[in-house]
């Protein structure tokens, strides 16, 4: 199979940023329809179940997967083969037994877990049956929970070689299986009540994950030959004890999973944080109007009382308008970047086990520059176009504001995944720890205090998830700098991004104005309303959102092509960057060419002493 082979950095990077783009591709063609099918209410169950499984998916997960990558990457830059074996069985047996005891406690927790996050203020039976279906998705999710364990082991394995085409075909295969199982069951189930499209959605995910696992055995199994003869085997290499790699793994993993705890434990009581908070809002003729008329809640008398706290069910329309539709959008540039973070691992991983200090900063250099040029236009192009860009992908812009001030957030969660990554490489996995920890203190802390504001409402969740990732990239990025060094000016790492994506973000913005009139359709407001008294412009016609998208689509190709162009003409990208780039050097001679990058500087030959 010749396509099983060591890829560089930027060449692994960008097999995944391919398969990413599919997986969202394939991710869109499952969220669109299922938010049409599913609805708000719908959303709040599926995520109900989704966050439980994520929590202990990270739990379960989270901290092996990176340690196998940067023990095997080690091992392989030793040419200690013996090794990469002994690692790959140490993680399976431990992965294994971590995944069972997650998937159990998920199964047999699940009415546990489903009575934590809905907290009725009243029992009836509209209340006990939504929390038994809830309790059914969980149960659903959780055998994932096992499988996903199984498939980070082999994923942490592949990437220690600097291969990311197995990583990238089970993420393909993981969301075809989410997409064509979980979209059918909750098609056929929807006659039958939201709640349970939810759970066949839910079960849609735990296919997905089967046939990643089915995969990546069949790949390694066909492949672990071939890939080990690529290495040479240094004989005078001593392989370490699978006790001392029990143990190795242990000492870099648990620290890691710490972090990944906090920070989805910070999750979990993110989104009971919310719902809870919602639900102590004393509803104002103001609040009422905004959850009739704008959210459209339906039977209004049995939910909403003027100068009673808000009950379950509007509070959950407003959670699942956040969740299911602002933050799906929100997710999709960091997992992108996801893509960087798992290649820089073993990159860095490497250079710093063969104490080559000028890799390893370079590197980070390169992955953290590249990531800042990245999120920069996505947060601004996402905030600026957020109602086109929802009635686009799901005709539902009720979430308009909450992605405009979410889109910001973008900037950080980006610049969090990488610099985590390269401090776990460097082998400082609890510096991130830390940081994860007061970045949840604040959200927390933020989350408690905006929510209950009556004029903020859920306005106030993105919010505390901007301020909480700003402190915890803030705090990455100091430590970084003070491990490795690298060459980050304030100019070139971030005022000329800025400028560039700031005039990027005019453009568009005036071209999307420009376009609607043209065409008759509603215009952009920049402002900020939590409390809207009119009705959202969706759902709209079908005519009329084929035109947003074109108004759209037009607005992003000009706004893309001038902040690419902006970007040499200010000098942002410089050759080097271009160089590292997959056949870098026939791309720079192209750019040259262009009159887009200046011309390469001659090396001067040294004289002869002799």
């Amino acid at each position: 199979m010749s396509g099983i082979k060591k890829q560089t950095y930027l060449e692994g990077a960008a097999i995944l940023v391919v398969a990413n783009l599919l997986v969202k591709v394939i991710g869109a063609l499952f969220k669109i329809p299922l938010a049409s099918i599913l609805g708000e209410e719908g959303f709040a169950i599926f995520n109900t179940a989704y966050v439980m499984y994520a929590t202990m998916f990270v739990v379960a997960t989270a901290g092996l997967p990176v340690a196998v990558s940067k023990m095997v990457s080690e091992s392989v830059a030793r040419h200690n083969i013996a090794e990469t074996r002994r690692i790959l069985r140490a993680a399976l047996t431990l992965l294994f037994l971590i995944g069972l005891a997650g998937s159990l406690t998920l199964f047999f927790g699940a009415e546990t877990f489903a009575w934590m996050v809905n907290a009725p203020q009243e029992v009836t039976e509209a209340e006990l049956e939504r929390i038994s279906m809830s309790r059914y998705a969980i149960m659903a999710i959780s055998p994932a929970i096992f499988l996903v364990a199984i498939v980070s082991a082999f994923r942490g394995y592949f990437q220690g070689f600097s291969n990311m085409i197995p990583t990238a075909m089970s993420e393909v295969a993981e969301a075809l299986g989410k997409l064509l199982i979980g979209l059918l069951l909750a098609y056929l189930l929807i006659p039958f009540g939201v709640a349970y499209a939810s759970t066949g959605a839910v079960i849609g995910v735990t296919a997905g994950t089967l046939f990643a696992c089915i995969i990546l055995i069949v790949t390694y199994l066909k492949n672990k030959n071939r890939m080990e003869r690529a290495i040479v085997q240094d004989n005078t290499s001593r392989s370490r004890t699978t006790r001392h790699i029990f143990l190795a793994l242990l000492t870099i993993a648990v620290p890691i999973t710490i972090g990944a705890a906090v920070s989805s434990l910070t999750n979990i009581i993110d989104m009971l944080m919310i719902r809870n908070r919602l639900r102590t809002i004393i509803v104002t003729p103001e609040i009422a109007n905004t959850l009739i008329n704008y959210y459209g809640v339906e039977n209004i008398a049995d939910y909403i009382e003027i100068g009673a706290q808000m009950l379950s069910q509007p509070a959950d329309v407003l959670y699942g308008s956040y969740s299911g539709f602002a933050v799906s959008l929100f997710n999709l540039p960091p997992t992108i970047v996801t893509s960087l973070s798992m290649s820089v691992v073993p990159a860095v991983a490497g250079a710093y086990a063969l104490k080559n200090r000028k890799q390893s900063r370079l590197l980070a250099e390169s992955t953290i520059r590249i990531t800042t040029l990245f999120s920069l236009p996505c947060a601004v192009g996402l905030s600026v176009l957020a109602s086109p860009i929802l009635i686009a992908v799901f005709n539902n812009a009720r979430s308009q504001y909450m992605l405009s001030v979410l889109a910001y957030a973008v900037i950080f969660v980006c610049l969090v995944s990488v610099t985590t990554a390269i401090l776990q490489a460097t082998g400082h996995v609890m510096i991130p720890v830390f940081n994860m920890l007061v970045g949840g203190i604040v959200k927390i802390v933020t989350n408690y205090i905006l929510i209950a504001i009556p004029s903020v409402n859920i306005g106030g969740a993105p919010f505390s998830t901007l301020l909480c990732y700003f402190a915890i990239a803030l705090l990455n990025l100091f430590f970084v700098i003070k491990i490795l060094h690298p060459k980050l000016t304030i100019k070139g790492f971030l005022v000329k991004p800025a400028i560039c994506a700031a005039i990027m973000g005019f453009l568009v913005y005036w071209i999307y104005q420009l376009a609607a009139k043209a065409m008759d359709l509603p215009a952009l407001s920049l402002a900020l309303q939590f409390l809207p008294a009119e009705a959202p412009v969706t759902p709209v016609s079908g005519s009329m959102r084929l035109m947003v998208i074109l108004a759209l689509g037009l607005a992003i190709a000009i706004g893309a092509l001038t902040y690419l162009l902006l970007l040499f003409v200010t000098r942002t990208i410089t050759r080097t960057d271009i160089e590292m780039l997959p056949k870098g050097q026939k791309i720079a001679f192209l750019l040259e060419r262009m009159h887009l990058l200046p011309p390469q500087r001659s090396k001067k030959i040294p004289k002869s002493t002799n």
